[in-house]
C-alpha cells in the first residue's frame, strides 16, 4: 500500500503562498465590484464588472510601462503611459456614481481617440490595430444595435482616417530607439482580440447551458403538471363514480335491512309455531308433516339471513371503496407503522383462533427516514394485506400437520430507485396463476362465499397508485407462497 506524506516545508511554501495570493484576490475583488449593487440585472452586473475589469487591466499595464520607462532617456513614452494611468481612471470613477453608460461610452471613445492620436504622432507605433478590436468591444458593453453599429461605423472610419493621415502627417512624438513597440502593440492587439472573441464564446456556451437547464426543468414541470393533471381527472372520474356507487349501495342498503330483519323475524316466528304446535292435540302423524314443514322454513329463513349478511358486508364494502379520503399526507415512520399493523393484525387472528401461532419475521430498513403519505390510507392498506397473509396460512396450517409447516409471514423495507419499497411476504396457499391477472379487480375474491367481499385488495390497489402515485405489485407461487410489493415515488419521500 502506498502512502503520499507532505512535508512540512511544502506545507509552509502553500501557507505563505496563500497568504501573499489572498490579498491580492481580495484587491481584485474589490475593484472589479466598484459601482455594483444588488438592483441591478445579470446582464447589468456583468458590464459593470467588466468596464472595471478592463480599466483595472489597462491602469496596471500603463503603470508597469511607468516603472519601465521612468529611468530610461525615453521621456516620452513614460510621458504617454503616466497619462495612460490617469485617463483610464474615469470609468472606475463613473461606476463608482452609477453612470454606467457614461462609462461604457468613455471606455470606447478614449480608446478610439487616443490610438489615433498615437498612431499618426508615432506612426510606426502599430496602435492603430486596437481600433480594429476596439470596434467590437462595444458588443461586450451595449445591447440596442444602433450603439454597436454607430461605435463599430465610428472605429472603423477611424481606423482608415488614421491610415490615411499616416502618408501627410509626419510623426512628432517618434523616438528613434521606440520603433520596437510596433511589434509589441500588434501581439497585443492579436490577444486583446483572442480575449473578446473568447469572451464571447464563453458566454455562448454559459448561456447554451443555461438555457438547456432551464429546457430541462420546463421539461419536467410540464411532466410533472401533466402527470398531476391526469391524476385530478382520475379522481375526478373516481369522485364521480364512487357517488354513484354511493348512491346505490345506500338504495340497496334500506330493502337489505328489510330483507334481513324479516328473516330473523321469521326464524322466530317459527319457533313460535313450535311452541304453538306443542299444545295442539293432533295426530302425529300431521304433527310429523308439520314438523318437517317448520324445520325447512326455518332452513330457508336461516339461508336468507346468512346471504343477507353477506350482501350487507359487500354493500358497507361498496361504501367504504367509494368514500373519498380527506386525510393529509404526513411525514410517516413507515417501519413503525408496519410492524404495529403486523402485530395488531396477528392478534386479531389469535383471538379467533388461539391455538394458532406463526412466525413474525421483519426486516426494516433503519435508514429509511420519515415517508410522507396519508396514514389512515396506508394503514387500511397494511391491514389488508397482512389479515390476508395470515388467512393464507392458516388455511395451509389447518391442512397440513403441525411438524410438516411452519407459519410464517414476512415484512421488510427498504430505499429503492426513486422511491421506498415495502414488501409483505407468507409461505401460505398462494395463489393460482390463472386468476393472478385479476386479485385487483374489484369484487374477485379466492376466498370461500361469505369469506370475503374481493374489494380490500382492490381498495388497497386504488389507495396506493392513484391515491399515492405509486405501484402495487404481486408475485406468488400457488401452494408456496404470496408476496405483494407497495412501491411510493420519491416525490412523496422528503
Amino acid at each position: 500500500m502506498l502512502t503520499l506524506h507532505k512535508s512540512a516545508g511544502d506545507g509552509a511554501s502553500a501557507g505563505l503562498l496563500a497568504k501573499l495570493v489572498s490579498p491580492l484576490q481580495e484587491s481584485w475583488k474589490r475593484l472589479v465590484n466598484i459601482g455594483v449593487h444588488q438592483e441591478l440585472t445579470e446582464w447589468q452586473g456583468k458590464r459593470v464588472r467588466l468596464l472595471n475589469g478592463i480599466s483595472s487591466v489597462t491602469i496596471a499595464i500603463y503603470a508597469g510601462y511607468v516603472v519601465v520607462f521612468f529611468n530610461s532617456p525615453d521621456w516620452l513614452t513614460f510621458r504617454i503611459c503616466l497619462a495612460g494611468v490617469f485617463l483610464n481612471l474615469p470609468p472606475l470613477v463613473l461606476n463608482y456614481y452609477r453612470r454606467y453608460d457614461a462609462s461604457a461610452y468613455y471606455c470606447v471613445l478614449s480608446v478610439t481617440l487616443l490610438c489615433s492620436f498615437i498612431a499618426v504622432a508615432r506612426r510606426y507605433n502599430g496602435v492603430e490595430y486596437y481600433l480594429i478590436s476596439n470596434s467590437i468591444v462595444a458588443m461586450l458593453f451595449f445591447r440596442r444595435f444602433w450603439k454597436i453599429l454607430l461605435l463599430f461605423l465610428l472605429n472603423v472610419a477611424a481606423y482608415f482616417a488614421v491610415r490615411y493621415a499616416m502618408q501627410y502627417v509626419k510623426p512628432f512624438l517618434y523616438v528613434q530607439d521606440s520603433a520596437y513597440f510596433y511589434n509589441a502593440n500588434v501581439l497585443l492587439f492579436f490577444m486583446t482580440l483572442f480575449f473578446v472573441v473568447s469572451y464571447f464564446r464563453a458566454e455562448n456556451f454559459r448561456q447554451e447551458q443555461l438555457l438547456s437547464q432551464k429546457n430541462e426543468t420546463l421539461g419536467q414541470s410540464l411532466e410533472h403538471l401533466q402527470n398531476t393533471q391526469a391524476q385530478l381527472v382520475q379522481q375526478e372520474k373516481l369522485a364521480s363514480l364512487g357517488a354513484l356507487t354511493a348512491g346505490i349501495a345506500h338504495e340497496i342498503q334500506n330493502p337489505l335491512n328489510f330483507v334481513d330483519n324479516f328473516s330473523e323475524v321469521g326464524m322466530e316466528l317459527v319457533e313460535e309455531l313450535r311452541e304453538e304446535l306443542a299444545r295442539e292435540p293432533i295426530s302425529e302423524k300431521r304433527r310429523h308433516i308439520i314438523t318437517v314443514l317448520l324445520d325447512d322454513l326455518a332452513q330457508s329463513q336461516k339461508k336468507v339471513n346468512e346471504h343477507a349478511d353477506r350482501a350487507g358486508n359487500i354493500v358497507r364494502g361498496m361504501l367504504l371503496h367509494s368514500r373519498t379520503s380527506r386525510g393529509e399526507r404526513q411525514p410517516t415512520d413507515l417501519n413503525a407503522l408496519a410492524d404495529e399493523y403486523l402485530r395488531l393484525a396477528y392478534h386479531g387472528l389469535r383471538a379467533k383462533h388461539k391455538d394458532f401461532n406463526a412466525t413474525l419475521t421483519t426486516d426494516f430498513d433503519l435508514q429509511l427516514g420519515p415517508v410522507t403519505v396519508v396514514v389512515e390510507d396506508i394503514s387500511r392498506v397494511l391491514l389488508n394485506l397482512f389479515t390476508n397473509a395470515f388467512y393464507a396460512i392458516h388455511k395451509k396450517a389447518s391442512q397440513l400437520p403441525p411438524s410438516a409447516y411452519k407459519p410464517t409471514v414476512s415484512v421488510s423495507t427498504q430505499r429503492a430507485v426513486k422511491g421506498v419499497l415495502l414488501r409483505v411476504r407468507d409461505n401460505g396457499t398462494g395463489i393460482p396463476l390463472e386468476v393472478i391477472d385479476k386479485i385487483f379487480h374489484p369484487f374477485f375474491t379466492t376466498k370461500p362465499p361469505g369469506e370475503g367481499t374481493g374489494l380490500g385488495l382492490s381498495l388497497s390497489y386504488d389507495i396506493i397508485t392513484k391515491g399515492h402515485g405509486g405501484t402495487l405489485t404481486v408475485n406468488s407461487g400457488a401452494g408456496e407462497y404470496s408476496e405483494f410489493t407497495i412501491w411510493l415515488p420519491e416525490s412523496r419521500v422528503p
